[in-house]
């Protein structure tokens, strides 16, 4: 296990050469699949909801790539609750055996006939989040996995002094972007149009769950979106520095009552607050609910990334025109929706050249060991007993 920061990171050790991470393809990029990479690839496995996760060593690497897909060869995944939620209680697999890990970074060793290859060269280092949870291919608790080149990042670059290129964060630390950062745009989506210039002010936006990853890149976007008049995050006190060095306006204690936390919120906002995004769950979205609903008169909307709260009143419907609109995040649409996912691709990733967004700060990199998977194994359970905050797990493979 290792442990890394983002704010101890230097670009020194990290140049940026492109044409020496994948050295089998040697000068063409145009090789066939069948000499880059093997037909069967090990992964880590669910064979049924009783037995342990296994390692399996009988799966195929897809040998046909649809025409903007790319291949890429994982080395880092990121860890989320619900690749051990999902087995643990029986929701979204459909088929055994399946593959689990929703996000991963690595380097791309194929690609379709219509992939911008100047873009995604073989050996480009690439992350991604896969929404598309039904197709295994996508799927990242495996040696390769298959994804719409449209909808990947590249590692952002930095020129240095002398012209060399290098780059913003390794390959660990961007392996643990995907997810969160693509829900935090979901949620933020159902407010504003991050990638189209808006100046129409948007009041203020109250986020619960700020340490969570999904909290710290929603706090970011809404940050760099210049929206909103305050970003106001509910999240412990002992991560206030940090909170507001990504663009939280105002930190309150989440362990305050209800009631204190209603107070901090007037007297920071007398003119209310309009806008919430809920990240932990049916209670503290409850509880938002009920802080939204006080103060002005506006229309007021809530957004809830785990559950919608327990309604309250009869006048808060579901999506409806309502005094406040409570919307539910879907983050397929990051897939389903592709003019919306490359323009989230592409906004995301000049922010990230351009330092608007960073990686979350403190890494936890389980290292490979033992059978293939056991990385993975190890920082699942850890993940579920010390459900850490301002920290992101992943693994080696």
């Amino acid at each position: 296990m290792l442990k890394r920061r983002y704010d101890e990171f230097g670009n020194s050790d990290n140049v940026f050469q492109e044409e020496k991470l994948y050295k089998t393809a040697k000068k063409s990029v145009d090789l066939s699949l069948d000499v880059l990479v093997p037909r069967w690839q090990k992964a880590l496995v669910v064979e049924n909801f009783e037995s342990e996760l296994s390692s399996a060593s009988n799966i195929a690497v897809t040998q046909h790539l649809g025409e903007y897909e790319i291949l890429i060869k994982n080395k880092f995944v990121g860890l989320n609750h619900v690749d051990w939620k999902s087995k643990r209680y029986k929701f979204n697999i459909y088929s055994f055996p399946w593959i689990n890990g929703r996000e991963s970074s690595g380097i791309v060793v194929g690609h379709g006939e219509k992939v911008e290859k100047t873009k995604f060269p073989l050996g480009a280092e690439v992350f991604l989040a896969s929404t598309s949870y039904r197709d295994l291919r996508t799927s990242t608790f495996q040696e390769y996995t298959v994804f719409d080149s449209r909808l990947v990042w590249r590692i952002p670059q930095v020129k240095l002094a002398d012209g060399v290129l290098a780059r913003k964060f390794d390959l660990d630390f961007a392996a643990g972007i995907g997810v969160g950062l693509v829900t935090a745009g979901s949620a933020l989506s159902h407010f504003i149009n991050l990638h189209h210039d808006d100046c129409t002010p948007l009041g203020n936006l109250v986020i619960w769950g700020g340490t969570s990853s999904v909290g710290i890149y929603t706090i970011q976007l809404a940050k760099a979106s210049g929206k909103f008049r305050k970003v106001l995050v509910i999240a412990a006190k002992k991560h206030n520095k940090y909170l507001r060095r990504l663009g939280a306006s105002h930190v309150i204690d989440r362990h305050l009552s209800e009631e204190e936390i209603s107070e901090e919120l007037l007297k920071i906002c007398p003119e209310g607050v309009n806008r919430g995004i809920d990240v932990v769950s049916k209670k503290t979205a409850t509880v938002l609910s009920n802080i939204l609903q006080k103060g002005s008169k506006m229309e007021k909307k809530l957004v809830c990334v785990v559950e919608t709260p327990e309604l309250t009143t009869t006048n808060i419907e579901v999506g409806s025109k309502s005094k406040l609109i409570i919307e539910k995040v879907t983050i397929k649409k990051f897939h389903e929706d592709l003019e919306y996912g490359q323009s989230f691709v592409d906004y995301t990733s000049r922010l990230f050249e351009e330092g608007y967004l960073e990686p979350i700060q403190a890494l936890k990199v389980f290292k490979v060991m033992g059978n293939f998977g056991e990385s993975i194994k190890n920082g699942l359970q850890e993940l579920e007993i010390k459900k850490p905050s301002a920290e992101k797990y992943v693994a080696s493979i």
